[in-house]
């Protein structure tokens, strides 16, 4: 589903809000977010879904990265490197109802 779809599916929803005005809340909740993932500890839980967060990690530069950073970056290339990895960990309802569509499907 992207955003569009979901302006549309909330406003068939909620007749009484304008598309316009499902469009702005989507965009304040998408900086929301944008601002909450972007800290280090950032988390965001969503009823009913899970919880969306960020997981930072230091990694060596070594093998081939190293050898790309040096001819990049040349004697001032990092010794390290932070990864970021966005994790979603859905919660035990999420995990039941894709279980049953699963099913569904076989």
């Amino acid at each position: 589903m992207n955003t569009q779809e979901l302006v549309s599916a909330i406003s068939r929803r909620l007749p009484a809000l304008r598309r316009r005005e499902v469009q702005e809340v989507i965009t304040v909740m998408v900086e929301l977010w944008r601002e909450e993932l972007s800290q280090t500890q950032g988390k965001i839980q969503i009823a009913g879904l899970g919880t969306l967060y960020v997981e930072s990690h230091t990694l060596k530069a070594t093998g081939v990265i190293r050898q790309r950073l040096l001819q990049k970056y040349g004697t001032r290339a990092p010794l390290t490197l932070r990864r970021r990895v966005i994790r979603f960990h859905p919660y035990e309802t999420l995990r039941q109802r894709m279980n049953e569509e699963g099913t569904q499907d076989e």
